[in-house]
């Protein structure tokens, strides 16, 4: 019966710890990982829970038999592994951050081939039993690197936020939560003082979002991605899920920092608007021209042609098959505070703080 214990023990633990990180991605796994550009390679959903259940049995099966032959100087290391396995579920799903969960895992990588070598010195059986979980490590660190390299600038919403910026809890069992501010609120002054922050992401944005997550509940978009709930919806349900996804963009659309326009992206632009300033030029006064509230965009289409796009209200080109890589917002919230109505001197000084990496790692150059 003792020995059975050293096998049932931590076959259970293991199973219990995979279970609490189950419970821990599951928000994300029907929100924000449906959303992710993930590799070909990736296996259905279903593969995931089956592969990890007999993996943690495995893992269990591994340390019982060395800990039943009477070695325990490895366990220490077997429940380090564990740990960080549990903190690659917070890093990656809980924070939402493919690359804390890439370092994460790597860290995983390693803890977990020094148990295999260790468990093969004292037990060749106990060291294949944890063969399987190695590799099936590999194939999950290359499939997270994948959706870190591949998802800077996705349509993602995230629980996170900077330490600075404003704090906001999303309504009790909602599907979305309220997108990370990839900056201090006050980062963005003169150009956009914190109060416009305040009311624009810490109010119009949580507004749209709180509506967003009562009225899809019940509906046929209640467990879809957001950018399928835009494309897919109409009516109230639409306006709140395109001021959602649109307000994502604008806000990640901007810096503090001092950046420039990348060398593709400037031959782009020249290519189809005659020069950068010519650009400027053209979507500053598309700017200034919309008539009541709404965006422009600069846009991508299948071609790799880019355009200026004027969208009313909260349409957005995602509905035409356009591909968005900058958008001003000229609702009068997004400036009000800061130059009442003067909507020009806003839109000229927007130009200060776009990002422009942000923009060409959205330009695809089809």
């Amino acid at each position: 019966m003792k020995k059975a214990l050293y096998y049932i023990v931590p076959v259970l633990l293991t199973l219990a710890i995979g279970a609490l990180g189950s419970y821990i991605q599951m928000p994300s796994i029907t929100t924000w990982y449906p959303t992710l550009t993930k590799s070909s390679l990736t296996p259905p959903a279903i593969v995931f829970p089956i592969a990890w259940t007999i993996l943690y049995i495995l893992m269990g099966l591994s340390i019982g038999r060395l800990v039943a032959i009477g070695d325990m100087s490895i366990v220490r290391l077997w429940l380090l592994q564990l740990l960080v396995n549990f903190l690659w579920s917070v890093t990656f799903f809980s924070l939402r951050s493919p690359l804390l969960g890439l370092i994460t895992i790597l860290i995983l990588v390693v803890l977990v081939f020094a148990y295999t070598l260790y468990a093969f010195s004292i037990d060749r059986i106990a060291g294949w039993l944890f063969v399987p979980y190695l590799i099936w490590l590999l194939f999950a660190t290359y499939l997270t690197g994948y959706i870190y390299l591949n998802n800077s600038t996705a349509y993602t919403l995230s629980a996170a936020n900077s330490t600075k910026s404003i704090t906001i809890t999303a309504p009790q069992n909602s599907q979305y939560t309220m997108p990370a501010l990839p900056y201090p609120s006050d980062a963005l002054e003169p150009t956009m003082s914190q109060e416009t922050i305040d009311f624009h992401y810490g109010k119009h944005l949580k507004g749209y979002l709180d509506n967003l997550n009562r009225l899809i509940v019940g509906s046929p978009f209640e467990n879809l991605p957001l950018e399928q709930v835009v494309k897919l919806s109409d009516g109230a349900i639409f306006n709140n899920a395109a001021q959602v996804a649109n307000h994502t963009l604008f806000f990640d659309s901007m810096t503090p920092d001092s950046t420039t326009i990348s060398k593709r992206l400037e031959r782009a632009i020249i290519r189809d608007f005659g020069s950068v300033e010519q650009f400027k030029q053209e979507f500053s006064a598309a700017a200034k021209s919309l008539f009541g509230s709404g965006w422009v965009w600069l846009v991508e289409d299948s071609n790799g042609n880019l355009s200026i796009v004027s969208t009313p209200n909260a349409d957005t080109p995602i509905r035409q098959g356009l591909y968005p890589l900058l958008v001003l917002d000229v609702w009068e919230h997004a400036y009000y505070i800061d130059y009442r109505n003067r909507r020009a001197d806003f839109i000229e000084r927007w130009w200060d703080i776009v990002d422009w990496r942000k923009v060409d790692n959205r330009f695809v150059d089809r």
